[in-house]
């Protein structure tokens, strides 16, 4: 069984570049390409995309899959290329100042595209174009049961307004049944489908009431917590108030977080060649990663995540957690046999705090204090799904090899951006890096005192099931072809009414039995080979 397709490639037309290696990617995780293999393929698909776009006034990218190879070619209308010895030198390169101003055309296209390939070979001749042609072997990605998610359905709240099935990174929201339904295997447990949901059907699983506390209780929480009570109550005044509402000994997050980036920017210096090092601060998008970027998983620095290494670092009789997220509560469900762990909401903990707080006090920032800014050296910050879904995007084209660590959160300004909180994130964020530099200033400290450290992941980061169809690859094949022909057949509105979220996303549900094509109210027909 084998699946085809062409892509035209506009050239210079830098807006749109890399569209038909995505599209080719698309196709190889849905039919389960092992990751690494998979990362060959798209490196050596998007140079010699770029190539194109640079250089020639158009081209086709031919691609052909089956379940042992893909064969690509390009071939482009051009100027050619008069020395193809030369162009194959890393460090050659004829780019017009526009592409090199872009940051493209380094010279290191197709010497890229020969390395990560079985088989290349080059065609050009000046004046008419350059043909491209090059073949990967395929091997299978091994399979994997689905994660747990902590993504909560309330059946009963949902109106039907459908924005959930947009805000998913993976595609894994359906609303039928007059009801959210979430595919386990493709949800990555980010907080962007409780987001959107005004209605509150979509939420955390996690009791509204404080867990009881004694002198041996120690509560973890997040940094964020400290920043939701206005600006005029310091992160003293919050952690008073969980003082006296019983919780003696209280953590947060920071000291975690600070003991991972620096065991990360160790990591990226001294133990490893890959770049960019992607650090594992959020646990959401390691669950991204797993499930539509396993080819990604060798960037990702060996350490567990800062709510991890807390769970794991904590020894007392009794720890609460906060958690901000559903991958954050995921985690903690985890069953620890030296701490009895509970879990309490944000919303029960903020409470608390206004509770024994009483009228807004506590000690204001100073005025005159100036924020230091933060020397953190190479080191790139994104944060928000569709900016993490951009940065991975260009990571796996084998692009941003000239960061050193990548810190990505799922959240807009990390944790400061869940959604259990009102306060807005980019204003609470630096509240709290004001706050932090006074206290400095001050030789002051609230991070607690847990010692707290960078734990080794004992276990690699394994890639999910996620996109693959079918664990085996000429199954997956057959039916990608058939999800395609059912694709072309619908109307392509991507409405959602239909209870998916795009008409592919329907085709796909139809092809694996979960839905049927009379969902799609905008079909007069119904085809013949899907009716029966």
């Amino acid at each position: 069984m084998t699946t085809t397709a062409t892509y035209s490639i506009v050239g210079g037309d830098y807006d749109g570049a890399g569209s038909a290696s995505k599209q080719l990617k698309g196709i190889l995780k849905r039919i389960g390409v092992e990751p690494k293999t998979l990362r060959k393929v798209m490196i050596a698909a998007y140079e010699t995309e770029m190539n194109t776009v640079i250089h020639a006034q158009r081209g086709l990218m031919k691609v052909a899959v089956d379940p042992t190879q893909v064969d690509v070619a390009v071939e482009d209308e051009g100027p050619g290329i008069p020395d193809v010895e030369a162009a194959m030198q890393e460090g050659f390169s004829t780019a017009p100042a526009r592409a090199r101003k872009l940051g493209f055309g380094a010279g290191m296209g197709l010497p890229n595209v020969q390395k990560n390939t079985d088989q290349f070979s080059i065609r050009s001749t000046v004046g008419l174009g350059t043909q491209v042609r090059f073949r990967i072997f395929l091997q299978p990605q091994a399979s994997s049961a689905p994660a747990p998610n902590a993504v909560h359905v309330a059946p009963g709240l949902c109106r039907q307004c459908l924005r959930c099935l947009h805000a998913c990174p993976t595609q894994a929201m359906r609303v039928r049944v007059d009801r959210p339904q979430v595919l386990a295997h493709l949800c990555v447990d980010c907080a962007s489908c409780i987001e959107v949901c005004e209605a509150g059907a979509l939420t955390m699983d996690v009791t509204d009431a404080l867990p009881d506390s004694s002198e041996a209780s120690v509560l973890v929480i997040p940094v964020s917590l400290l920043e939701q009570f206005g600006p005029d109550v310091d992160p003293a005044a919050v952690l008073e108030a969980l003082h006296d509402a019983g919780f003696r000994n209280v953590q947060h997050s920071g000291a975690w977080e600070t003991a991972l980036r620096t065991a990360v920017e160790a990591y990226a210096r001294v133990e490893t060649g890959v770049r960019p090092v992607i650090s594992p601060m959020c646990p959401a998008v390691l669950n991204l990663i797993q499930v539509r970027y396993p080819s990604l998983l060798g960037h990702v620095a060996p350490f567990l995540t800062p709510i991890e290494a807390a769970h794991e670092q904590l020894t007392v009789p009794h720890a609460v957690f906060v958690p901000v997220c559903p991958s954050q509560h995921t985690i903690l469900r985890s069953p620890s046999l030296l701490s009895k762990i509970d879990v309490a909401s944000a919303s029960a903990m903020r409470r608390a705090v206004l509770e024994r707080m009483g009228e807004p006090g506590g000690r204001h920032y100073d005025a005159a204090i100036r924020e230091v800014p933060r020397n953190r050296g190479d080191v790139l910050h994104a944060s928000g799904m569709r900016r993490v879904v951009k940065v991975l995007d260009e990571i796996e084209n084998g692009l941003k090899a000239d960061c050193g660590v990548i810190e990505l959160f799922a959240c807009s300004q990390g944790c400061f951006g869940a959604p259990v909180w009102d306060e807005d994130p980019l204003v609470a964020r630096r509240r709290y890096e004001r706050s932090l530099t006074w206290y400095r200033a001050q030789g002051k400290q609230y991070d607690g005192t847990a010692k707290a450290g960078a734990v080794r992941r004992i276990r690699p980061l394994e890639p999910r099931a996620g996109l693959r169809l079918d664990p085996d690859m000429r199954t997956a094949i057959e039916k990608l072809a058939r999800i395609d022909t059912l694709t072309r057949t619908l109307p392509g509105r991507n409405c959602g009414v239909c209870g998916a979220p795009t008409c592919a996303a329907l085709a796909e549900d139809i092809v694996l039995g979960r839905a049927s094509i009379s969902a799609c109210v905008y079909l007069d027909h119904i085809p013949t080979e899907e009716a029966t």
